[in-house]
């Protein structure tokens, strides 16, 4: 897909939200369920629908000077409440690539959607709307999600025109058969799932702080490695990410590729990356983030030096009594 801006984006979507999304997206790319639901009366259609009007919008956040290849994903979240009339929150992701280093490096658009909605607070994804079938890269990395939550479904864009909003809707099955997971390694949990490792380390940074409460909600059960990256940008604003493992390895997610997603999707489309401090928090394990974490910012920011904090458990995390 080419590029188009975010003002020639929101010029495709129906006129009378156009306003409004404007107005939300001048903060994040997250639509409120409260939102959503008020959109979906006024224009009276479903809500697949109208993820599929809004991925043109997620597509202007696509940072991809290799492929010039513009891809955007809307994902789902859970209702809030089951007592209301409630359809879930709206996360937007994004292609992303990154000069200099390797094309196992990018995050893609699904990847991204969901690790938005993830550091929003999510526990699960009801569905998520794509342009084109998902990688089978991403199909490993969202059965890692999908294993807990098993009503999730793909709504896959049937017209490539934008006149037409017709969609399917299959779950990840149709797309991932006989798929490999966190079962196979003995795992009853999944990605998502809320978590709390209790890790502590010696610091009352801010910065610090926010990495280790990143990694304190960071997803490893294969490795132990929990992990969390803190970015400070020149206003102030501190993003974070988390480490997501996966059963097949290679599919996971790095705390870096984490948080410069996160970053990407709540700021203004294609603004600069004016990072001024990192943080990495990590159990130190048989693996460490710490090369691929050092590897990210000589990319985005190479005049800033890494600052690695190892955390480690609590003493009620190792059975001990004071």
């Amino acid at each position: 897909m080419t590029h188009v801006t975010l003002e020639q984006a929101i010029a495709k979507v129906p006129l009378p939200i156009q306003s409004e999304l404007r107005t939300i997206l001048a903060q994040h790319a997250v639509i409120d369920s409260s939102v959503v639901t008020s959109w979906l009366d006024r224009l009276g259609i479903d809500i697949g629908t109208l993820m599929i009007q809004l991925l043109p919008v997620a597509t202007a956040y696509a940072r991809v000077p290799i492929s010039q290849f513009y891809v955007g994903a809307i994902a789902l979240g859970k209702p809030k409440s089951k007592n209301q009339v409630d359809s879930g929150t709206l996360y937007f992701g994004a292609d992303m690539e990154f000069v200099g280093q390797a094309l196992s490096f990018s995050v893609h658009a699904e990847q991204s959607a969901t690790i938005n909605a993830w550091l929003h607070g999510e526990t699960g994804l009801q569905a998520l709307a794509i342009n084109e079938a998902p990688c089978g890269y991403c199909r490993q990395f969202l059965h890692e999600m999908a294993t807990v939550n098993q009503d999730f479904v793909i709504l896959l864009k049937s017209n490539k025109t934008q006149i037409e909003q017709t969609y399917t809707s299959n779950r990840l099955p149709h797309f991932l058969p006989e798929a490999f997971g966190p079962a196979d390694l003995g795992l009853t949990s999944g990605f998502m799932e809320t978590v709390f490792h209790d890790l502590l380390t010696c610091s009352s940074d801010d910065v610090v702080l926010a990495a280790l409460s990143a990694a304190n909600q960071s997803y490893a059960p294969y490795t132990k490695n929990f992990a969390g990256v803190a970015l400070k940008d020149s206003q102030g604003n501190i993003f974070t990410g988390r480490y997501a493992e996966n059963a097949a390895y290679n599919s996971s997610m790095s705390p870096m590729e984490s948080a410069l997603t996160y970053m990407n999707m709540n700021r203004s489309p294609q603004s600069l990356f004016d990072i001024c401090d990192a943080v990495l928090v990590e159990v130190e394990t048989t693996i460490s983030q710490r090369p691929v974490t050092e590897a990210f910012l000589s990319s985005i920011a190479p005049k800033v030096k890494l600052r690695y904090a190892p955390a480690t458990l609590s003493s009620n995390k190792l059975g001990l009594t004071h």
